[in-house]
Formats: structure tokens, sequence, C-alpha cells
């Protein structure tokens, strides 16, 4: 969740020359960094996909994931596409995997490059796409326009990102000392080339507005520019691992901060989903698109163990569960072996009216009729024998969707055979940024109902 803020370092706006940088900072040297810097036109809920250096695109609260099959260079970008469905994935060697809707539109594939590519951002107006160069080099594709580059152009450091401006026609260009760069219709207000830096920016972003931009460094520091905000940021704080990117919520009112590690850190009205943190990947990236307004019910779960995938999902560990989603309770305890049954009807999203169980050795923190949401605790997880088991319930009364369909009996309980209504809560789980359960055996038993949402 959001940490302490600090104070941002709020500049008004200037007026510079197009492709003109202010003078360079003492920051340190820095390798290029990542940045997801795109206007993007979806409407809420917002959340986000974190995008690991092997290619893995992790949705959290309903948003997109996918693969990038085997990465012939290192992943150093990803960017989503306007309607939040798909995203971009760009190597340093100019490759561009086109992932979701994202509709592939050309790559640097067999193109010598003086520099590696460093980011990408997308054209709001036309969905094309730019790749940049850590020499501040620009490569465009589909409906995206040149206007301009430093690519002949000494610089004192090298770019680490670049943002396209609400229309299209513009972008800026930001240095890892802070220096920006603009072209095309993007306005110059400001940029810390003057400044001396605790440590290099490693990224921005612009507001919706066009009329703005943040930069963050790789210690969580926020500047703002123009008419962004500013809401918090981690520069104050311990960190276990660098920061490499930021994105917008795209109401100007918050943005998410990413570190290496997966770590997230939510600031404004910006909402937190999850995270990677913990999952041993190296991260690189975040695209936002359209989430579902689901989060992992297990994301603060102490020494979270997946097991069998049965009637549900099996996990083991300690600590809080929380809801999926909005939702209404409509039990807390039921026909099982200790007695426990947690239960509420979502609200929202594609599995709306569709009921969520969690039971075996969780202590209810909830009560019949509350409402929840994605950032209520229904229990406290302890780690005993038999282990917790979440998935979907058919009623309040302990039945599970699983049993009531005849897909789980005893025979298919001493038989570890997995049933297809805990196969697809597993799905969902996984598309949440959850830990699959464990496939014990590989037949699953029955079918999902007609219309029942798929993950």
């Amino acid at each position: 969740m959001a940490q302490a803020a600090v104070a941002a370092l709020s500049v008004g706006a200037a007026a510079a020359p197009a492709a003109t940088a202010a003078p360079a900072s003492s920051a340190p040297p820095s390798a290029p960094g990542v940045a997801h810097a795109s206007s993007l036109a979806v409407t809420a809920p917002r959340a986000y996909s974190l995008l690991t250096s092997d290619g893995r695109l992790i949705g959290y609260g309903g948003a997109f994931s996918a693969t990038v099959a085997t990465p012939a260079s290192p992943v150093v970008g990803v960017a989503s596409t306007p309607d939040g469905r798909g995203a971009y994935a760009a190597e340093a060697d100019g490759e561009v995997i086109a992932l979701g809707d994202a509709v592939f539109q050309g790559s640097l594939v067999g193109t010598r490059l003086s520099k590696p590519i460093v980011g990408i951002a997308i054209d709001p107006s036309t969905g094309g796409y730019w790749l940049v160069a850590s020499d501040g080099g620009i490569f465009d594709f589909g409906g995206a326009r040149f206007y301009g580059s430093t690519g002949s152009t000494h610089l004192n450091k090298p770019v680490v990102g670049m943002a396209a401006t609400s229309d299209g026609q513009g972008y800026w260009l930001v240095a890892s000392d802070g220096g920006v760069f603009t072209f095309g219709d993007a306005g110059f207000y400001g940029s810390t080339g003057a400044v001396h830096l605790n440590k290099p920016v490693v990224g921005m972003a612009a507001t919706a507005t066009g009329h703005g931009y943040w930069m963050v460094a790789s210690d969580g520091g926020i500047f703002t520019f123009g008419d962004a905000g500013f809401y918090g940021s981690t520069g104050s704080v311990r960190l276990n691992r660098p920061v490499i990117a930021m994105s917008p919520t795209g109401t100007g009112q918050g943005y998410w901060l990413e570190a290496s590690d997966g770590g997230i850190f939510d600031f404004g009205d910006a909402t937190f989903y999850g995270s990677g943190a913990g999952a041993a990947n190296a991260f690189v990236g975040m695209a936002i698109g359209v989430g579902d307004g689901y989060a992992n019910p297990m994301r603060a779960v102490s020494g979270l163990r997946p097991e069998r995938v049965d009637e549900g999902v099996d996990y083991g560990g300690s600590g809080p569960v929380y809801a999926l989603g909005d939702g209404v309770v409509t039990s807390t305890s039921g026909s099982w072996p200790d007695g426990t049954f947690i239960s509420y009807r979502l609200t929202a999203g594609p599995a709306a009216g569709k009921m969520v169980y969690v039971a075996e050795n969780v202590t209810p923190t909830v009560t019949v009729g509350q409402t929840v949401n994605l950032n209520t605790v229904v229990g406290i997880l302890h780690d005993s024998y038999p282990d917790m088991e979440i998935g979907w319930a058919a009623d309040s009364y302990g039945d599970t969707m699983a049993a009531s369909a005849g897909q789980w009996t005893s025979a298919d309980d001493s038989a570890s055979l997995p049933s297809a209504y805990g196969v697809n809560f597993d799905q969902l789980l996984v598309s949440l940024g959850a830990t699959p359960g464990v496939m014990e055996h590989p037949n699953v038993t029955g079918t999902l109902a007609a219309g029942w949402p798929g993950w």
C-alpha cells in the first residue's frame, strides 16, 4: 500500500525550444531504465499488469495477462493498447511482441542498432507505437509519426523513457539526469537537469491533458511538472529493490510505482490489487488496462503454500484472506469439518452473482449481510491441518459448485481428482497473480455450467 509521502519538486511551466534539454545534473550514471508512459483512453476500473524480464505479463485486479514465447533478447518495456485489453512488449534488440488484442505493426529485428531499445510508447490517436533507444533514437510504427529524436545529439546521460502527448502529435524523452527533450506538440514544463538528484530518473509519464508530466527516480522520488499532481512517493522509504517504472491512473489523481522485485506502491486514487514481491522474478515494466475489480485474496498470506486443486484450491500459510471483489456475505459457518464456511456473493465483475467460499482453519472476520470489497479481510488463516480451501460455493450451507454438480465424491477425494469448478477457480486466482494450485491428477471431472466465466 502507499507509503509515507515526501516533498515533491513542482516546477511551473516554462517555454523551451523543441529538442532542447536542461543542463545535466550530478545524478550518478545509470543503466537504461524502463518506463511505461502512454495515455490510455479506457473506462474504469483500471488495474495493472507487471512484466517480468523473461516475458511474462502478470495481470492484477483482472488486468490482462500473457506470455512472450522465449524472448530473443531482454524484454525492456511494455505498453497497453488504447482499450486496455492487450499490450506490446518490446525487447532490447527492437523486437515487438503483440499480445491480446494488440496488432503487430512492425519491429526492428534484423536492424543494426547503435544503442539498445529501452522503452515503448503508444500513439493514443492511431494505436501505432514508437520505440526509443538509449541514445534517444526514435523508431515509429503503424500510424505513429516521427517528430524528431536525439539520435545524433551528444547526451550527458542516456535516455531512459518516453511519453506521448494526449493527441499523439508529439512526445517527450527523458534522460537519467531528468533532462527533458520535447518533440512535435509536446510542451516543455521543466526538468531536473540542473538539480542534484539522490538517485537517477528511470522513467516518466504524461498527464491525461498533455499539459504536464511526472518523472520517477529509482528511489521512488516523484518530480511533478505542469499540471501533474503530487500524491506521494517512496523517496524517504527504505526499499528492498529500486523502483523501475510508474503509471498514472488516468484520472490525474494518482499513480502506481513498481519496483524491480514486483513491489507495488499506490498513491492518490490508485488501488492496490497485489504485487509480484516475493515471486523470485525480476520485473521490468507495468501496463495499465481494464480490470474487473478483482484482486488476489491471498496476497498478504505469510508462507503461502499451494496445494491440490479439488472442489476448489487448497492453500497453507497464515494471515489475512481478502474478499475477491465487491460482494455480500451470505454465511460464516456450514457443514465442514471445523464448521467454518465463509461465503459471499459477488456483485460486480464477470462473475457477478456467483458465490465464493473460504473454508477450514479460517477465523471469520465478517458477518452475514456485510458488504465487502477487495480490501475487506473476510477471515484469518491459521497454519494448521486441514489447510484452507477456496472456490465456488453453491449455497450458504457448505455446498460447493463441484459437489452440487456431482464432480466431487469420496472417490474423487481419495484419488485427488480436480473438478472443473476447482480448475476454473484456480485459473481465476492465477490471472490475479496468485500461485497456482497443484494438479495431482491430469484428469478433470465434469464441465462448467453454460455461460460460466473463463479466465
